[in-house]
């Protein structure tokens, strides 16, 4: 993975499921509070969240590298 394609803020959940096709991973990041954030006045956004899809145990394992 690129840097340039990895979001701004930092890992806070990972899940992997198996699908029909493979294994899907789901990656959510926190993003970056704002300072009416970080003060309360404006409710946190979600975040940004990635999905990759692999066929392969070992492109799994690849793919967990290249998040991690």
């Amino acid at each position: 993975m690129a840097e340039k394609d990895k979001p701004a803020g930092e890992l806070c959940h990972l899940s992997i499921c198996v699908v029909e096709n493979g294994y899907k991973l789901s990656c959510s990041y926190e993003s970056e509070k704002t300072l009416s954030q970080k003060a309360g006045w404006v409710p946190c956004p979600m975040g940004e969240c990635k999905e990759y899809v692999e066929k392969t145990k070992e492109a799994v394992l690849k793919r967990l590298k290249e998040v991690l």
